[in-house]
């Protein structure tokens, strides 16, 4: 049988990735091309690797032990292949960064800028982060928060940012008495959907205390966060670097402030080394050092 490695990768980014499409703009081929190579993969093999429906691609029995077998086997190749075919010095290829719009721009955006600049045949795709604490298929390298799940994932901590609590000025001034009371549940509160649990503490007592606040709202990241806040829809836990650049646009004040929040961790969530390819590697240095 004669072995074609080019359709064996192909074969893994469908399967990395649940679709022919995505595929087909990760590896820069035509969709028809990655069809043509699937099927001509199944047929040498006499398997079929994918139960295709109406709108969903998965893989078959034998294409789970196929992909199990050989995902981590093709990428290491392919990325080996990558960096010895790179004679200019000049790294290559396309990365997708899993992250937040504010903390992009707040803390990452000049080491990535830098790092394109540097490499013309580099490519960056960012993603907004929906889930705050993993690494999905789609994705090389995440942005992430809070307490990370155990995993077989390389996590680098970037950084501890304070939050605080914080409300419209005409709301806190509505709700005077509430907040004075500590009435965390009886407010509405607007949250993002990657909103991490997080302890809160009683200055006076150190006192720990777990709320169930009144969920009003529910927002994608901490923009909309501020703007629905600034809208008087309810109070919010903020990170304070998210305060900065709006202090003059929207009326915001700190409430609750006899109670105290422990910051929250943003880690970078990767690969193991081993099977990232020069690119990816230097994507993870560069936001590193941007923290350094």
């Amino acid at each position: 049988m004669k072995i074609q490695l080019d359709d064996y990768y192909v074969f893994c980014q469908v399967a990395k990735y649940g679709s022919m499409k995505q595929a087909s703009e990760k590896t820069r081929l035509s969709l028809s091309t990655v069809s043509r190579r699937i099927v001509s993969l199944e047929e040498s093999l006499g398997i079929q690797l994918f139960i295709r429906n109406k709108n969903k691609l998965s893989l078959s029995n034998e294409g789970v032990k196929y992909y199990q077998k050989l995902s981590t086997i093709v990428e290491q190749l392919a990325n080996t292949i990558d960096e010895l075919n790179d004679n200019s010095g000049l790294l290559s290829g396309h990365i997708v960064i899993s992250t937040t719009k504010l903390f992009y721009t707040q803390f990452i955006h000049h080491a990535i800028l830098n790092l394109l600049k540097d490499n013309p045949k580099l490519s960056i795709e960012l993603k907004h982060s929906v889930n705050s604490t993993t690494l999905t298929d789609d994705v090389d390298i995440a942005v992430v928060t809070g307490e990370l799940p155990e995993s077989n994932l390389i996590a680098r901590k970037l950084i501890e940012l304070e939050l605080a609590f914080v409300a419209h000025e005409d709301f806190a001034l509505q709700h005077k008495d509430e907040i004075a009371n500590g009435e965390f549940n009886t407010l509405p509160y607007v949250s993002t959907l990657s909103h991490p649990s997080l302890p809160i503490t009683k200055k006076s007592t150190d006192e720990v205390i777990k709320i169930q606040p009144s969920q009003k709202f529910s927002v994608i990241d901490a923009q909309m966060l501020i703007s629905a806040v600034n809208d008087g829809l309810g109070y919010a836990i903020v990170p304070l670097y998210a305060m900065e650049p709006n202090n003059e646009q929207f009326k915001l004040v700190q409430i609750f402030k006899d109670y105290r929040l422990a910051p929250v961790p943003f880690s970078l969530l990767y690969r193991s080394r081993n099977l990232q390819s020069a690119a990816q590697r230097a994507v993870v240095d560069a936001i590193i050092s941007a923290f350094k």
